[in-house]
Formats: structure tokens, sequence, C-alpha cells
């Protein structure tokens, strides 16, 4: 990395390189239909401890709809679809996991009960719930013929987030910059091709945190004339200098 590059970036500190096992992971997108999906959320004891697990599930305002202790068996796990707890109600949130006494893994699975759309059932292992005040998403597409999208958490239960969203090109070009506030405990869903104005492109996502504490997020692209859906945790990366 050049010398001017470098003097915009700090060191990471270790704690913020584990994205998959801890005491405190996210969802960061959960969908409850019914009429479209199964779901299902696996936590695993990764240590052997036998931990008492609590799993919270919040709407994007941030409203808590449901709230469970779990204690996993010896290396073992629990996989169950927490919309069964909240009677099927629809809605779109983040879950939270916090574990006492060990670390644990979690993954989210999306089934289409529709056959003909398994090309779209997905699965994405938990995000390092404490976050990051810096996240980057490495592609983007901007399309009206493609379903992608930023999810973007605020795992603080008391703080609001304001965070800034800037999409650049794939040859570095600055498209387009806003910021975004996030309630406690809640999340946003931002679409590239609305974010960017009904320009079709492809590039890079930075999401930085102006106010607030941390954030986690997630991308995710479905195509209905490929017929695939992905889902990807965003990546945590070293704070920018900023010019705003």
């Amino acid at each position: 990395m050049c010398g001017s590059a470098h003097a915009q970036f700090f060191q990471l500190q270790g704690s913020e390189t584990s994205l998959r096992v801890g005491d405190q992971l996210v969802i960061n997108h959960f969908v409850s239909d019914p009429d479209q999906y199964l779901n299902h959320l696996v936590i695993t004891d990764v240590e052997g401890a036998g931990p008492v697990v609590n799993v919270l599930m919040y709407d994007q305002s941030g409203d808590l709809l449901d709230q469970h202790y779990y204690f996993l068996p010896l290396f073992g796990k629990v996989n169950y679809n927490p919309a069964d707890r909240i009677g099927n109600k629809k809605f779109t949130g983040s879950i939270r996991i916090l574990s006492d006494g060990g670390n644990v893994a979690a993954q989210y699975w999306q089934v289409y009960k529709d056959r003909q759309k398994s090309g779209f059932n997905t699965a994405i292992p938990a995000a390092d719930g404490e976050g990051s005040t810096a996240l980057l998403v490495q592609h983007f597409v901007s399309d009206p013929n493609i379903d992608a999208k930023l999810i973007l958490v605020n795992p603080s239960s008391d703080t609001t987030a304001t965070v800034a969203v800037t999409f650049y090109l794939d040859r570095g070009k600055q498209l387009t910059r806003d910021r975004h506030k996030i309630p406690p405990n809640g999340s946003v869903i931002l679409d590239p091709f609305k974010e960017n104005e009904g320009l079709i492109k492809t590039g890079v996502a930075y999401c930085e945190v102006l106010k607030g504490e941390k954030i986690t997020g997630e991308y995710w692209q479905a195509s209905n004339g490929e017929g695939y859906q992905i889902s990807l945790p965003m990546e945590i990366v070293p704070e920018r200098a900023r010019d705003w």
C-alpha cells in the first residue's frame, strides 16, 4: 500500500477480525413469510461448554418481537424456525444471538416452499454481533432487473446510528453518497438501483458510521431471469479519512 493511502487507515484490532464465532452474533436479514419460505436458524456450541443462548428477534424499526432461551447440548445445536414462535407473522428484521457460557456459531437458511424457486434458496452465517464502524460491499449491481439490497443493522439497544453509504464504480469514480439513520436494534434495506438514481452500473459500496457506535451488514442479490440468489456478509474494513 502506498504511503498516501496508508495514512488513511488505522490498524484493525484483533477482536474485529472474527466474523463467524463468538458470544454475540447477529442474523442481519430474517424474513418471516410462511406462504413463501421455510426458515431455519441453526446455533451450535463450538467449545463443548453447553452455553445458555438468548435469541432476540427485532423488526426493522427495532421493536422486540420475541425472546427465548436455549440450553445447547455439549458440542450440539438447536435447529428451528424462529417464525413459528410468533405465529408465523409476516415481517422483515434481524436476530440477535447472545451466549452466556461459551462461544457459538450460527447460520440462517431461507428455503422456498415452491420447488420451482429452489435456485433462490440461500444460507448465510451469522456475523459478529459487535459490528464495526466501517463495512464494505465488494460487488454491487445496480440494475432494474436485479433484486439487490444492502442490509445494515444497528446492534446498539439505545443509540441511533447515522451511516454514510458511498457507491463507487468499478474504476473508483464516486456515484452517490447518502446518510441513513438506523434506530436502536433496527435495520435499513437499500436498493443500489434506487440509491444510484436509476443508473445501471456495478461497483463497490462503503458503509461508514458517522454517529453512533457500530453496525453489521449483508449484501443480497437475486435474478429472476437467471434463477439465482446469493447472500454475503459485508467485509469489515479499516476506517477511511473523512472528508465530510
